[in-house]
């Protein structure tokens, strides 16, 4: 049944409700296009912009590279600077022989010295001559040095056939020669009541005067370095 006015009021109706409804939708679309503050990101630099920081940076640099140059040349600058001036010449060669031979070849030879130590060392024999009174040397067969046996008590005025020589070293005058038997003598205790003698004799041009312990014979002469040796002393039989 319809009642006079109906159709008119449904219309109105169903206008208002539609309306309604489109204006829900827009509040909600409202409010998921609306973005909130705590959550939004930073804003992003525009790409290809100039970063300005890195040129100050790079001034910066600059400036304490030249602060140390600086400072290093005001420390250095009044350091005297040695003037070189290249010419690009050669070195010119000496005139005559780069090898020239010495005007003393072996160096200089200094009085009372030798190669005794060296010719001891490696077991030679080299041929002394007694001193004489008169200081001259001779040729004879070495003896014992009878100057010397008047002086010491322990040397003998006579040499026997049979006897081997014990020499305990070599020195550059009579009066060293001496004095070192009185410390050897005393020092090895071998040599105590053994007689001895002083012999000169010339090496490498060098006068030099050998201090000989003598022995009655071979085995005694082994026996006499032997205990030397044992010491810590040097000694070679003649």
């Amino acid at each position: 049944m319809a009642y006079p006015g109906n159709e008119d009021d449904g219309l109105e109706l169903g206008e208002e409700l539609k309306a309604s409804d489109e204006a829900e939708e827009q509040l909600v679309l409202a409010d998921e296009d609306e973005s909130l503050p705590w959550l939004e990101s930073d804003e992003y630099e525009e790409e290809g912009s100039f970063d300005w920081r890195l040129v100050s940076y790079a001034v910066i640099g600059l400036l304490v590279v030249g602060s140390l140059l600086s400072a290093i040349w005001w420390f250095t600058r009044d350091r005297a600077a040695i003037d070189v001036v290249p010419d690009g010449s050669t070195i010119a060669a000496p005139e005559g022989s780069y090898k020239q031979r010495p005007d003393d070849p072996g160096g200089m030879e200094v009085a009372g010295t030798g190669d005794q130590a060296f010719e001891v060392a490696e077991g030679k024999d080299t041929e002394g001559r007694i001193a004489s009174n008169d200081g001259g040397g001779s040729d004879a067969r070495p003896s014992i040095d009878r100057s010397q046996g008047e002086d010491s008590g322990n040397s003998g005025n006579a040499e026997t056939a049979n006897a081997v020589y014990v020499q305990i070293g070599a020195y550059g005058s009579r009066a060293d020669a001496q004095t070192a038997w009185s410390s050897e003598s005393t020092r090895y205790s071998v040599l105590s009541g053994m007689r001895h003698r002083i012999i000169e004799g010339d090496v490498s041009g060098s006068t030099v005067y050998r201090l000989q312990v003598i022995a009655g014979d071979r085995a005694s002469a082994d026996a006499t370095c032997r205990a030397i040796r044992n010491a810590g002393g040097a000694c070679y039989i003649r």
